[in-house]
């Protein structure tokens, strides 16, 4: 018996992921050209998922994009507790030096920085430069990015303020943003989000290109219940919509126990 294809209260894997055509096609061809996404969605709605998927190599290929040419880190904001901007860029750091192997000089340099004072986007700066050495790109998947958007007793608003433009400042206006796509998710759309911003200069989160997770269209429930096709009635269908309508985490929980009862008992 094939193991249960449904995957409840956690993210789909690559190989399991289904619809979304749009947005992918999106987030990749922001990707190709170094841009920016900030995807938004509720709870449930794929948001990690769909984050897991950008990063497969065989999402990359079939997008045009050569996927040897990408370094991927991908991390949540919720990991870094409490969070700073010192603790997120250290931690996109640590996750690089990891992902380097194959570049034990680069390993070696962030190793440096990591050790010499609190990590910076200048830290960062200094690894795309080497990664422009050796024709690669970083793309940064930062999940839960609402975590950076509110203040905490070790994190300020004025603080939030300058790592918001900090983030801003390194994907639009340094050098080192042609080797370097970010894309970020969050629960609300960022403007939903902003602190008080600053009339004199352009809004922190501008550069970004917004794409909106809603619920599955019926085409994509479809295809994610499939593995039922067999046993699928009008009548267990009609439940199923009920039930769970076209909500991602709903169907998916739904799938897993029907799945079970249908092919394991």
């Amino acid at each position: 018996m094939l193991p249960n294809p449904f995957t409840p209260v956690k993210p789909v894997p690559p190989e399991r992921f289904v619809g979304r055509i749009y947005e992918l096609a999106a987030a990749c061809a922001q990707i190709g050209g170094r841009g920016h996404i900030a995807i938004w969605g509720g709870p449930g709605m794929g948001k990690r998922s769909l984050l897991e998927k950008l990063a497969s190599p065989q999402t990359m290929e079939e997008h045009g994009l050569d996927p040897s040419r990408f370094v991927v880190v991908l991390l949540s904001c919720e990991s870094i507790i409490p969070f700073t901007p010192y603790g997120f860029w250290e931690e996109v750091l640590k996750e690089l030096q990891n992902k380097l192997d194959s570049e034990p000089e680069l390993q070696v340099e962030i190793e440096t920085l990591l050790g010499e004072s609190r990590a910076t986007k200048d830290s960062l700066r200094q690894v795309l430069r080497g990664l422009k050495k050796q024709n690669k790109f970083l793309l940064l998947l930062v999940d839960d990015f609402d975590d950076a958007l509110r203040s905490n007793e070790t994190y300020t608003e004025v603080e939030m303020a300058k790592f918001l433009s900090e983030c801003r400042s390194l994907a639009v206006h340094s050098h080192e943003s042609k080797y370097l796509s970010m894309i970020v998710t969050s629960r609300k759309r960022l403007n939903e989000l902003s602190p008080t911003l600053n009339a004199n200069a352009s809004p922190w989160y501008n550069h970004y290109l917004f794409v909106h997770l809603q619920l599955f269209t019926e085409q994509e429930v479809d295809e994610l219940l499939q593995p039922l096709t067999l046993k699928m009635t009008p009548e267990l269908r009609k439940g199923i919509s009920q039930m769970a309508g076209r909500h991602p985490a709903l169907l998916q929980i739904a799938g897993f126990h029907l799945y079970n009862f249908f092919y394991k008992f």
